[in-house]
């Protein structure tokens, strides 16, 4: 009884009034739910496929991994020469070019430690909610990005919102996927409240 009045509510609010899936999410949101099951997982055209999509996280997590490692070289290979940076931890202002976080990686695992000996540190990170949109040869990831600092005796946490853009320098047979913008913002901590609110 109760799925014939969820059925009889949709039909009426999509036939009988002004209501769209633009104008009116919920009726869209619930005839999706009925007739299709997918009230929590909406498909979007600038979806990927699922193959692109394990290529563009594992190319993600590649250019992470090279940040912990202090792999300014292998950072490079995947990222343009002119990619522009909002990190709030370090300036106000957007930062551009690529040598500024070569330079940065050289000293990166020190400051994640919070020690200049940083021999035995190490550090791990962990994507979450992932949501990936490609337009042509460019493709937007945004998620919170979980920093897990290990040291002996010690475990350090951090975290963030992050929008990373890649741009694909190359073609859709031999893809050159490359970072060109990054955009992070804060998880508001009692750490992090005195930074975010000047």
């Amino acid at each position: 009884m109760f799925v014939v009045v969820l059925h009889l509510i949709a039909a009426l609010l999509s036939k009988y009034s002004r209501f769209s899936k633009v104008t009116h999410p919920f009726a869209w949101t619930l005839t999706r739910f009925l007739f299709d099951g997918t009230m929590f997982s909406m498909s979007y055209p600038s979806d990927p496929s699922p193959e692109l999509a394990q290529q563009l996280l594992a190319l993600l997590n590649r250019s992470l991994q090279t940040i912990w490692e202090g792999d300014a070289s292998a950072y490079a290979a995947l990222t343009a020469e002119d990619v522009s940076f909002f990190e709030w931890y370090i300036s106000p202002q957007r930062i551009d070019g690529l040598d500024f976080h070569l330079r940065e990686i050289l000293v990166h695992r020190a400051a994640v430690a919070g020690t200049a000996d940083a021999d035995e540190l190490q550090i791990e990170h962990e994507i979450l909610q992932p949501r990936i949109q490609v337009y042509g040869d460019t493709a937007i990831i945004s998620y919170t990005l979980f920093v897990r600092s290990v040291q002996p005796g010690y475990v350090r946490h951090l975290s963030h919102n992050e929008s990373r853009v890649f741009h694909n320098f190359g073609s859709q047979a031999a893809p050159d996927w490359k970072l060109v913008h990054c955009h992070k913002s804060p998880v508001v901590t009692a750490g992090s409240a005195g930074v975010v609110r000047g």
